[in-house]
């Protein structure tokens, strides 16, 4: 009976690790894109025939002036002059339509084969020209009513034009880019889609349900979008001339190059989390895809993944019926020991020779439970040594993660859904001193510094860092996982990061006094965009209020400002008094005691 009920053991647990790998749901995903993020890192990024070169827009120009439209249009001219392959702006030259130095600025674009960057937006908008992206039936692509595009005597002269979106994952993380959207009906390609084609002299990409084609290449895709390897600031300072060295004629040579323009300025808004840095500049994460694309490979995901990891947790459990029949418990560890190494070696392998991601790591360690469990209802026949062996073995159980996935696999939902949250928004005071005190490289150093301290902070508070927009981190608590006193847990998060930043800003020197909001209240929480893979975040007054009550500790003078929705939960609070916020009129505010 013993072993009967030991071999049921070892087919449930197989049976529901293999489902739980089928099924895919969001948390086993999210942890499998945390080990594929440290594989992908691993390796080393392919070799690529054309340079790619990040022509970075500081602050200023050459003269120490102010950066401008007329500083751009000297910019492009001593591009064109280097006559590169092709030129991509990964910034959006929306407004200001009818200014003077608009003429000299498209005059300068159509120097050179120039791609211009659009962003999505939900207002209706005419079809913007130049689309350069042919789609066949049953294509994915990211669609919006319309578009945030360049004024139209840029457009016009420009060669094409190209989606600059790049939507984050549930952790906000930028891990894949749109091979292209549908805007108004219309279909374009994502910057760096469109550069590589013209790069490489290929007719229009074809976008298709789970492939993209450029020239004689394939490429997968994975709901319309394309992975990428990121890269970190080693090789964006490789790859990084700054524009007023190409304005003065001392930057780095152009000439057949693809040359990518942006800034890594975060007051631009151009700063994203990847993999590698919390402050990656979207002009580098673009720079990233394209020398994949250029590369021939990117990294991919399978369809059949989930069965095929689903299928190796089957096998074990056969392994492990076996070992309760046949083996010793020695070597049924050896043989546990040996296939759990054998499928992290297929993993390993599959990326390095067609750029597969089969997860490493999840597979194993289930194999490694069932083994385990196996080789513990071997032990508990043993009457001597029953209670030994099982204390023994109950101390090499899996990882506590496995098991909570593996026991409640719908714990996370992406989906639409209410819930009451908390809402944390941060800001650092005087942020603008510190853009001017230091050059680019030291600022994004700084930030990278400063973001790593401080979302380590929300993390271990149990919080979700929803964004990073320029110095401010916006985060939730209760979301979207289910967390128990998370108006608590937001309080003490905040009290931790005012120390931290504190201690942090007495060594780094240049930086103010971190600022934070919080609000407690309702909200709307879901994915965002096509297929759940551009953007979860929250809507609602609580996540507004917390934004503006940042912004009143200008008044009281003080680091933490706390609305009413989090002080009736509270109630340990000292009150400020009230304050006009804006959209909310007068409201009662509060602190830390």
């Amino acid at each position: 009976m013993q072993r009967q009920g030991g071999a049921i053991a070892v087919l449930g647990l197989s049976l529901l690790l293999a489902a739980l790998f089928l099924a895919q749901p969001a948390g086993l995903v999210r942890w499998q894109e945390a080990v594929f993020d440290r594989l992908i890192r691993a390796l080393p990024r392919a070799a690529v025939a054309d340079p790619v070169v990040v022509v970075d827009i500081g602050a200023l120009d050459e003269a120490g002036r102010p950066w401008d439209r007329v500083a751009t249009a000297r910019l492009m001219v001593r591009v064109a002059q280097a006559q590169p392959k092709v030129v991509g702006v990964d910034m959006v030259f929306s407004g200001a339509c009818d200014d003077p130095a608009n003429a000299a600025l498209a005059h300068a674009f159509a120097q050179a084969p120039t791609v211009l960057g659009f962003l999505l937006t939900d207002a209706p908008t005419p079809p913007l020209p130049g689309s350069n992206l042919a789609v066949a039936e049953g294509a994915a692509l990211w669609r919006a009513a319309g578009a945030e595009g360049p004024c139209a005597a840029f457009a016009v002269v420009a060669a094409g034009v190209a989606s600059v979106a790049l939507p984050g994952d549930a952790d906000a993380r930028v891990r894949r880019l749109p091979v292209g959207v549908v805007v108004a009906g219309v279909a374009y390609p994502s910057l760096p889609v469109e550069v590589a084609r013209r790069a490489a002299g290929f007719g229009p990409a074809l976008a298709g349900p789970d492939w993209l084609r450029l020239g004689p290449q394939m490429f997968p895709a994975e709901a319309g979008s394309l992975r990428f390897v990121p890269t970190g600031p080693e090789v964006w300072a490789a790859r990084r001339v700054a524009a007023e060295d190409v304005l003065t004629g001392t930057g780095a040579h152009l000439s057949g190059a693809v040359v990518l323009i942006g800034s890594s300025l975060p007051q631009r808004g151009g700063l994203r989390p990847t993999a590698v840095s919390p402050v990656a500049p979207s002009v580098q994460i673009t720079a990233d895809l394209i020398e994949g694309l250029q590369a021939g490979r990117v990294p991919q995901r399978p369809d059949f993944s989930p069965m095929l990891e689903a299928g190796f947790v089957l096998l074990a459990g056969f392994l492990g019926l076996g070992l309760m029949r046949r083996s010793t418990p020695g070597r049924g560890a050896a043989t546990g020991m040996a296939a759990v190494a054998l499928w992290g070696a297929v993993g390993a392998i599959a990326y390095i020779s067609g750029g597969w991601l089969f997860d490493p790591l999840g597979p194993a360690l289930a194999t490694a439970a069932v083994l385990l469990l196996a080789l513990l209802g071997k032990a508990v026949t043993a009457a001597r040594a029953e209670r030994a062996l099982r204390l023994r073995m109950g101390q090499v159980l899996p990882p506590a993660l496995v098991s909570r996935i593996a026991a409640q696999p719908a714990l996370m939902r992406l989906e639409g859904e209410a819930r009451e949250v908390t809402a944390l928004f941060t800001d650092i005071e005087g942020f603008s001193l510190a853009t001017r005190a230091l050059g680019p490289r030291d600022l994004v150093a700084a930030l990278d510094a400063y973001f790593t301290l401080t979302c380590a902070i929300v993390l271990k508070h149990g919080g979700m860092v929803d964004k990073l927009v320029g110095d401010s981190i916006h985060a939730l608590f209760n979301a979207p996982l289910d967390q128990p006193d998370h108006a608590e847990a937001a309080l003490a998060c905040a009290a931790e990061l005012i120390t931290a930043t504190e201690a942090f800003r007495a060594g780094q020197g240049g930086f103010g006094r971190t600022r934070i909001g919080i609000e407690t209240g309702q909200a709307v929480l879901g994915d965002v965009g096509f297929g759940g893979k551009i953007d979860y975040t929250a809507h609602g007054d609580a996540v507004n209020l917390a934004a503006r009550l940042q912004d009143a500790n200008k008044s009281f003078g003080t680091q933490i400002c706390i609305g009413p929705g989090t002080a009736a939960r509270v109630g340990t609070l000292r009150p400020l008094g009230e304050a006009e916020i804006r959209s909310f009129g007068r409201l009662a505010v509060f602190t830390l005691p």
